[in-house]
């Protein structure tokens, strides 16, 4: 079983984006610049962010950081949110998750500028991505792929399943794989995930419901590709159990160290295209 090693990956492309990162700098005269958006918790920490910024950084990235404060209403997430998109300069937005309350992404979601989309989240851009088949997908999506191919793994073939509750990035991650030539079945959920003969007989499980051990390792078909993307769950605990030690898989991608890594370096290079495709032949930035 081959274990999918994210944050070795990631490391190994930091020096290639660092080095594009720095002639972008040098064509136009200013670093790129990633805004996000985040949610503060009780401690008034905003989670999993620091860990972008500092890879930001060490990429020549410079990162702007709008926290919305604990216990604040919608309206003042809205408002930051409409405050960061109008910020000039920026090269690309990302929402970072979880939000304080799951019905507010709509609205929020709904205020991303297209051009500014890093990760495929205004409806705009969703629907986008179901039409065309060149268009980039969401970072962590992007993600999964590349811990695939550099693996040399072959998909093609291969039928597939993604255990999440309905959403659009849910979706997108099926369809991405489906591009890819895997026979890709419905959403499953994660509360039928157990008996699920789907899950037992595929050759591709990704595995993307926030929550702990809801996919057990161990009943998965042999040979197949296992994906989990649970990475926000507390204490980085996966959203598949016994996973390191389920030698009957071809590979598996883990929590912690999978997914997360190399999410972060996908959104590094995402910041990367937006800035080098809003930039003219001379070197002036149109935004």
């Amino acid at each position: 079983m081959q274990l999918l090693d994210g944050k070795s990956l990631a490391a190994r492309r930091l020096p290639e984006l660092r080095a594009r990162a720095q002639a972008l700098a040098a064509t136009r005269g200013r670093v790129p610049l990633l805004g996000i958006l985040g949610f503060a918790d009780a401690s008034g920490r905003v989670p999993h962010v620091a860990p972008k910024v500092r890879a930001a950084e060490a990429c020549g990235i410079d990162v702007q950081v709008v926290a919305v404060p604990n216990g604040a209403p919608l309206a003042e997430a809205l408002t930051a949110m409409r405050e960061l998109g109008a910020q000039p300069g920026l090269d690309g937005l990302f929402v970072q998750f979880p939000y304080p309350d799951a019905s507010w992404g709509a609205e929020i979601e709904a205020l991303i500028p297209a051009a500014l989309d890093v990760d495929v989240m205004a409806p705009s851009e969703v629907e986008r991505y179901r039409r065309d088949a060149e268009m980039l997908p969401p970072v962590t999506v992007s993600a999964a792929l590349m811990l695939v191919d550099d693996a040399a793994l072959t998909l093609a073939g291969r039928s597939g399943v993604v255990v999440a509750e309905p959403s659009p990035f849910a979706e997108m991650f099926r369809v991405a794989f489906e591009r890819r030539g895997v026979r890709m079945a419905g959403l499953l959920r994660p509360a039928d995930a157990a008996q699920s003969t789907v899950l037992r007989e595929s050759s591709l499980v990704i595995v993307a419901a926030g929550e702990p051990s809801v996919v057990d390792a161990r009943v998965l078909a042999p040979g197949a590709i296992a994906i989990d993307v649970g990475y926000f769950n507390a204490g980085a605990r996966g959203d598949i159990a016994n996973a390191e030690t389920a030698r009957h898989l071809d590979a598996i991608v883990p929590v912690p160290g999978g997914i997360g890594p190399m999410t972060i370096s996908a959104l590094l290079e995402r910041v990367l295209l937006f800035a080098q495709r809003t930039t003219k032949p001379n070197g002036i930035s149109t935004t």
